[in-house]
């Protein structure tokens, strides 16, 4: 019998398997998460996984013929960076998070949290 998280992760790996929910089942399950966090823990994992995804599409644009980013762009790029730090700190608050060993979060943080600047987007 499974348990909710579990299922939860069956459902999303349910989806097709190019899709980001599909994605996040299968290196979920390898990891084995459903076997240390609840189903509300891995919702919190999904949703602050699913907006770093975000962040670094948002870091990581090409940029704007001019070389500067346009407005809108920064709003939207400050947004999805707040997000993400805000639902990443409700994630670490969660019981099973704090319940994980360290090389645990590190692992987790490493394949779910990594949000950075692709080389050719930083300023020198």
């Amino acid at each position: 019998m499974r348990n909710p998280a579990q299922e939860f992760l069956q459902e999303l790996g349910s989806l097709p398997p190019d899709m980001f929910e599909s994605r996040f089942s299968r290196a979920s399950t390898q990891l084995r998460l459903a076997e240390t966090l609840t189903r509300n823990e891995l919702s919190l994992l999904y949703e602050a996984t699913y907006l770093a995804a975000l962040c670094n599409q948002a870091i990581n644009q090409p940029a704007e013929p001019t070389g500067k980013a346009s407005p809108d762009r920064e709003t939207t790029r400050y947004r999805v960076e707040r997000d993400f730090m805000v639902a990443r700190e409700i994630l670490y608050a969660s019981p099973g998070w704090q319940d994980l060993q360290e090389p645990q979060r590190a692992t987790i943080e490493q394949v779910f949290l990594s949000v950075c600047v692709a080389d050719d987007n930083l300023a020198w």
